[in-house]
């Protein structure tokens, strides 16, 4: 095991004696016990309760969108803010980590023929077939 020095400011300081107290857990074996957890995605504790409403998801994902190289270059960057895109019906869904859908991708300002054509690529495993010949089959290359 390493040794690591971690500083806090007064107040979370203050909150964590209490947190670990209440824990009956001295601070330090709290403290490691709330990282090693956070390692799981989406653990409650360390979980990041961020927008569901459109407006607040399309500000505060507009650099993972903006960003990504690939399809799964942004699901990554979503999912470490626990969002993940989905397929559904001829388009995509924003949702959270665990399954609840919040909005559609279009919602947002990114709807999937943008994202499909700006990757070159269908979303993985998507159904609709019809989608990547109308969006990606009428793209032209410039060498």
């Amino acid at each position: 095991m390493d040794w690591i020095q971690i500083r806090f400011d007064d107040d979370l300081a203050r909150s964590i004696e209490r947190a670990a107290s209440r824990a009956n857990m001295p601070v330090g074996s709290y403290i490691r016990d709330i990282l090693a957890k956070a390692s799981q995605p989406c653990h409650p504790v360390l979980a990041y309760a961020g927008p569901r409403k459109p407006l607040g998801l399309k500000a505060y994902l507009s650099c993972d969108f903006a960003y990504a190289q690939d399809w799964d270059d942004l699901q990554e960057g979503l999912r470490a803010k626990g969002y993940e895109l989905a397929e559904r019906g001829d388009g995509l869904v924003l949702r959270t980590l665990e399954g609840e859908r919040l909005c559609r991708a279009s919602d947002i300002g990114q709807p999937y023929s943008q994202l499909m054509k700006r990757f070159g690529a269908p979303f993985p495993k998507h159904a609709h077939k019809h989608l990547e010949h109308k969006h990606l089959g009428q793209m032209t290359f410039s060498l």
